[in-house]
């Protein structure tokens, strides 16, 4: 007899992208990272915290001084935002609260690989209901909107492909589900500034935004994300959710990268030029690059150069693009935007494999 849920040994646990150890040298656009550093505040701040002794306490359960500036940030009340370890944490903790028996998750086909297997470990027999992407890589609205279920959900920007929706469209999508809907906004910061859903929040009680400082404020290893919805919905999550679920470093360096707006845009905007630049010359080699709007790009390379095979090669020359093998991915690949040195890099081993 087995001393764990049966269901269990059934489970496909979530892949995550390679992380190398450091010493490996490799050129990272896998992952989707921020290939420049976080705002310099940061130290002043962690040495400030050191200094005082402070680390010998307990942190803040609701990370207050984190939750009063997203909600000035984004006109918001405070008990709209629930901030989590990651926002994968604010994915699980909303996942956990919605889904019962049997419930029926819809989502576009392909978006985070994530939601499916949240679906999963809730070991509630609840069902993920994938609906095709259409042609162009676009969602097929008219199909989502004819699906029911508890739950709703989506990147957006989407990933892996990159591309942003229309937000009408989305507003649409959401107004006709009967559920609650999960906008996941990983990478809005990289879109047009009036994109995200956040703003919306006041006119549907069944909409959740997620946000996570790991793309757009170079915090991936921190792990700090948050959730905006209704107040209902928040404070009944906040009943979900660890004790301590973000340490004091945490809250206060991610306070810190969200005052430097400064800073912030001025990555942003980097990233954005480098992905213009990226796309641009991934195209002169025949490479399919669907519009994005993110921090990456999604790309069917020319038929002399398979997707699988670019990304051995790339590989064994030690930079690390995504590749998926699933059949509707396996022609693709995804490749995260780098600084300029990373960048001509990429092109330049591209050129070459081209060449022979």
């Amino acid at each position: 007899m087995s001393l764990l849920n049966y269901r269990i040994h059934h489970l496909k646990p979530y892949t995550p992208g390679e992380q190398p150890d450091r010493n490996q040298n490799f050129i990272k656009l896998n992952t989707n990272e921020n290939p420049y550093p976080p705002t310099p505040e940061i130290k002043k701040r962690v040495e400030e915290i050191i200094n005082a002794g402070d680390l010998r306490k307990y942190p803040n359960p609701i990370s207050k001084g984190l939750v009063e500036e997203i909600a000035k940030q984004n006109n918001l009340k405070e008990n709209q935002i629930l901030v989590t370890n990651g926002s994968d944490e604010g994915l699980a903790l909303l996942f956990k609260g919605v889904l019962e028996k049997k419930s029926r998750v819809i989502l576009p086909y392909p978006t985070y690989s994530l939601y499916p297997v949240l679906a999963y470990i809730q070991m509630n027999d609840s069902i993920p209901v994938k609906i095709p992407l259409r042609p162009n890589m676009h969602f097929d609205f008219p199909k989502l909107k004819k699906k029911q279920g508890k739950l709703l959900t989506f990147a957006y920007p989407n990933a892996p492909t990159g591309i942003l929706e229309n937000k009408e469209d989305i507003i649409d999508l959401v107004a006709n589900f009967s559920g609650i809907v999960l906008c996941d906004e990983a990478y809005i910061d990289f879109a047009p500034r009036d994109s995200s859903m956040i703003d919306q929040i006041t006119n549907f009680e069944n909409l959740v935004v997620s946000r996570t400082f790991s793309k757009s404020y170079s915090l991936a290893g921190l792990r700090v994300g948050y959730l905006a919805g209704n107040t209902k919905i928040i404070s009944e999550l906040y009943k979900l959710k660890d004790s301590y679920n973000l340490g004091m470093l945490e809250q206060e360096i991610a306070l810190a990268a969200l005052k430097d707006i400064d800073y912030f845009q001025k990555n942003i905007n980097k990233v954005i030029q480098s992905r213009i630049w990226l796309k641009s010359k991934l195209e002169k080699f025949s490479f399919i690059v669907y519009d994005s709007q993110t921090n990456f790009l999604y790309t069917k390379p020319p038929e002399n150069l398979p997707a699988e095979t670019l990304y051995n090669l790339l590989k064994k020359d030690k930079i690390l693009v995504r590749y998926f093998s699933d059949e509707v991915c396996k022609d693709y690949i995804r490749i995260s935007v780098g600084n300029e040195e990373e960048n001509r890099e990429l092109i330049t081993k591209i050129g070459t494999y081209l060449s022979i």
